[in-house]
């Protein structure tokens, strides 16, 4: 009984009553009358004595195996964090240097492509005389083509962008040629075809379409306001008409004598510096460049001489009141053509210029906008100078001259809240030796209609008059009528 009471203490709460109970009597009387059942108590006990042991060892295991997986789990968890920050400081690394090298930016936009296309009508009444010889068109309705033109605009730097501008014309068809004159017919000229055979067809259809002139294509570095460069092929920085060329920023049709009769050069390829700063509330600018001058006969030079040329401008402006622009140009180069000539008595070549000259030139530009009301005015002075015995041949037996030649226009216009319409006047003059007289008068006008800020219909008439300042020289009495249309859209 000892022994038993022993062992009845041992026993886990499974097996008897709980720790503090009393036991019932009922229990008592049962272990104490059979020998055996207390041989089977005794089995019993020993049993649950050995059931704690083995249950605390699976306790234990369990919890190193818990431990276990937590630490894996902390350790993939840290991998993890290590892994996302080494991505972060990988990104950060990026944006830190795309901010010093933008060109590394992909989200830039390294091309954009826009332009303009001016369609209309024209007709153009002149006598039929020597000069309608070169203006095929005259004296008939034409629907033309006027411009077709793409800008090519890149900065895949904040200090560097490219600017291309290219047209696609239907030139030379149309153009006047000497073609072969039949019996009796001194010299004949005719048209250039405006389509040809293409010979890769096997329907031998025609081919309609012209040439791509390349207007502009330049690169600019532009880290300075004060001090920015331009290489390249860019407009000639004179004025106002040959700056701003496009359809869609100009006021008139056409474009004013000293352009269309080429008194200067209108592009330049070379190197330019251009910058400006602001002095209260002015704007102050400058350009200077050099270039190879004027490139009629090829983009390049055919000798060392260089051309040379600047404009100073000012502007200033009180927004939706006065806005007032001043400029002045200046522009020397020398020009000559390019003939290489083999003579049988010499294995020699000769190289020479069959004509050349140094010009000089000068402009000056105002523009001035007071409220709704435009006004523009240019003048420009040149001054030629041939080499001794190189005179240009202009026509067959009449050779250029060392002459003053000048130009000025002077325009006005109003926008009205009418219609959006813009009527205008316009005024011009050029004076120098040319088709046997010296001196034109244009007068004339138009009406604009902004339809939207993207398309523009534009109209004008204009009267030529040819007239001589010389009492030596007679008017050739070949006076012009000329009326246009444009619809302009850009794009």
């Amino acid at each position: 009984m000892l022994v038993t009471a022993s062992l009845a203490h041992a026993q886990s709460p499974a097996a008897g009553a709980a720790p503090g109970t009393a036991a019932s009597p009922a229990a008592t009387g049962a272990t104490a009358a059979s020998p055996a059942a207390t041989g089977a108590a005794a089995a019993t006990t020993g049993a649950a004595t050995a059931e704690p042991a083995t249950s605390g060892e699976a306790t234990l295991l369990e919890r190193l195996a818990a431990a276990e997986r937590l630490a894996a789990e902390a350790n993939e968890r840290a991998t993890e964090a290590s892994k996302r920050a080494a991505e972060l400081a990988k990104r950060l690394s990026t944006v830190e240097e795309a901010q010093v090298s933008p060109q590394e930016d992909a989200s830039r936009d390294l091309l954009r492509i826009y332009g303009f296309i001016d369609v209309g009508v024209q007709r153009t009444w002149i006598k039929e005389t020597l000069i309608t010889s070169s203006i095929p068109q005259a004296n008939a309705l034409n629907f033309v083509v006027g411009n077709l033109n793409l800008y090519l605009d890149a900065q895949p730097h904040d200090h560097f962008n490219f600017l291309g501008e290219l047209r696609f014309t239907t030139a030379p068809a149309g153009t006047p040629v000497a073609v072969t004159p039949p019996p009796g017919v001194t010299r004949r000229v005719g048209t250039q075809p405006y389509g040809s055979i293409d010979t890769t067809k096997l329907d031998t259809s025609m081919v309609y379409g012209g040439l791509v002139s390349i207007e502009r294509a330049h690169i600019d570095w532009t880290r300075f306001n004060l001090f920015k460069l331009r290489a390249g092929q860019f407009f000639t920085p004179i004025g106002i008409y040959n700056v701003d060329h496009g359809s869609p920023v100009l006021i008139t049709v056409d474009n004013p004598y000293f352009i269309v009769s080429s008194l200067f050069p209108t592009r330049q390829t070379g190197v330019m510096a251009y910058g400006s700063v602001f002095a209260g509330p002015w704007e102050l600018g400058y350009d200077a460049y050099v270039s190879n001058g004027r490139n009629e006969s090829a983009p390049f030079a055919f000798d060392d001489n260089r051309g040379f040329g600047g404009r100073l401008h000012a502007s200033y402006e009180d927004p939706g009141k006065l806005t007032l622009k001043l400029g002045a140009s200046f522009l020397t180069d020398r020009a000559r053509d390019w003939v290489a000539d083999t003579k049988p008595d010499s294995p020699e070549p000769d190289v020479r210029a069959t004509w050349a000259f140094r010009e000089y030139i000068a402009g000056g530009d105002v523009s001035l906008d007071v409220g709704k009301t435009r006004l523009r005015a240019e003048a420009m002075v040149v001054r030629v100078i041939y080499d001794q015995g190189a005179r240009r041949e202009i026509a067959p037996g009449m050779y250029d001259v060392d002459a003053w030649r000048t130009s000025a226009y002077l325009l006005a216009a109003h926008r009205m809240n009418f219609l959006n319409m813009e009527p205008f006047i316009l005024g011009a003059t050029l004076y120098g030796p040319f088709f046997g007289t010296d001196t034109l008068l244009q007068i004339g006008g138009g009406l604009n209609f902004y339809i939207t800020p993207d398309v523009t219909l534009r109209t004008q008439v204009r009267q030529v008059f040819f007239t001589s300042l010389r009492e030596e020289t007679e008017a050739p009495g070949v006076d012009t009528t000329s009326m246009m249309a444009r619809l302009i859209l850009a794009f």
